[in-house]
Parts: C-alpha cells; sequence; structure tokens
C-alpha cells in the first residue's frame, strides 16, 4: 500500500510540473520561450541544360546527336542526317615498288558543328564508292564537263565528286553498326545511299 501511494504521489508530482510547464506565464512566473521558426536550408534546384543540338531539324532530318540520342527509332532503318563534313579519309600513299597494305574503303566523317575535333561526336559514312580512283574519275568528269551519272534502272549509285572539308551536307542512308563495306562502329554510321550540300565548303564554287 505505501509503495502504491509513493508511485501515486510520484504521478501528481509530474502531473504538477507540466501544468506549471504549460500554464499561464503570469500566473505560474514561468517564461517560456518560442523555439525559431525551422527553416529548411535547401540547395537551389539545378537547371538542366539542353541538349547540345536539336535531335531533329524541321525538315525532319536528324542530327549527328539526334540520331544517336533515338537509336531505338533510327537504327538500321534509312535516316537523313545534317552535319558538316569535317574530315575525308585519304589513303596513304604508297612509295614505288613497295608492298603497301590495302587501303580502306573511301568514308568521311560528318558532324554537327565545322569544326568538331571529339571522334565520339563525329558520325562516319560509307559506301559511296569503292576505291579512290572512282571519286577521282567522277571529279576530273565533272571539272571537264563529261560527267553523266548512271541509269536510276540499273541500280548504281552516282558516286559523288562534290565531298569536300567545310561543307554542309543532308546524307541519306541506312543507321547501323555494320556495312557491306566491312565497317563496324559500336555507336552507329551511316551506309551512304544519297546527299544534298546545302552550304558548300569555303571557298568553293556554290553546289549546282
Amino acid at each position: 500500500m505505501k509503495r502504491a501511494f509513493l508511485v501515486l504521489c510520484a504521478a501528481c508530482s509530474l502531473g504538477a510540473v507540466l501544468l506549471l510547464a504549460c500554464g499561464d506565464d503570469e500566473a505560474t512566473g514561468i517564461t517560456v520561450e518560442r523555439l525559431p521558426d525551422v527553416r529548411p536550408n535547401l540547395p537551389e534546384v539545378p537547371t538542366i541544360p539542353p541538349p547540345p543540338h536539336p535531335v531533329q531539324y524541321p525538315d525532319n532530318s536528324y542530327s549527328v546527336y539526334g540520331v544517336r540520342h533515338r537509336v531505338r527509332n533510327t537504327l538500321d532503318t534509312e535516316v537523313t542526317v545534317t552535319g558538316y563534313i569535317v574530315e575525308i579519309y585519304r589513303a596513304p600513299e604508297c612509295p614505288e615498288g613497295e608492298r603497301c597494305p590495302t587501303p580502306v574503303a573511301p568514308h568521311m566523317w560528318v558532324a554537327d558543328t565545322a569544326n568538331e575535333t571529339d571522334a565520339g561526336k563525329r558520325l562516319t559514312v560509307v559506301g559511296y564508292a569503292e576505291n579512290q580512283a572512282q571519286i577521282d574519275e567522277a571529279i576530273e568528269q565533272h571539272e571537264n564537263g563529261t560527267y553523266e551519272p548512271p541509269d536510276p534502272e540499273l541500280g548504281i549509285l552516282p558516286v559523288p565528286f562534290d565531298f569536300a572539308v567545310g561543307a554542309k551536307v543532308k546524307v541519306t542512308g541506312r543507321f547501323a553498326r555494320l556495312s557491306g563495306a566491312g565497317f563496324n562502329i559500336s555507336d552507329g554510321l551511316l551506309d551512304y545511299n544519297a546527299h544534298q550540300i546545302v552550304e558548300p565548303a569555303p571557298g568553293a564554287p556554290p553546289a549546282e
């Protein structure tokens, strides 16, 4: 009984303390200080930068960035890519009398900017000629006014004679990882079918 009485008294004392703590300031003489409002100090929401280039242009052609960005839709399909020719492969000269490796088939690189040096932002274009001799012949015939494109019914593609570094082009072809010419590029290549010169290279005559 005595122990129960002590527990009851302790509970009463605790209640009295709580009443005093929560009671009126004037009645109890206790000053209750209000804690300052908690203001969360959160970092600013980061601004997501826009993509470096549009995925597609108003004419529905892709940028180099875009054709890779939409790889689920573009891989193994025919697409048109607009970009700048930033480099054209030229087989190294073979000294007379020496045996040199067979040159790689003609190919070039296009990019979204005319001065792109990052290989990861370039797109390889292949399949527009079997060898450099075909291109040289097409250029010579064009300069002499004797160039005649092959009959479309034969299914033979005309060899381009107006590719030049710095030119802005629209290239149509199959976007794939493998090409019939033996190229294998994991982030995709463009197997040539047709092209249009949008802007000639600086110093070059206007496209006909």
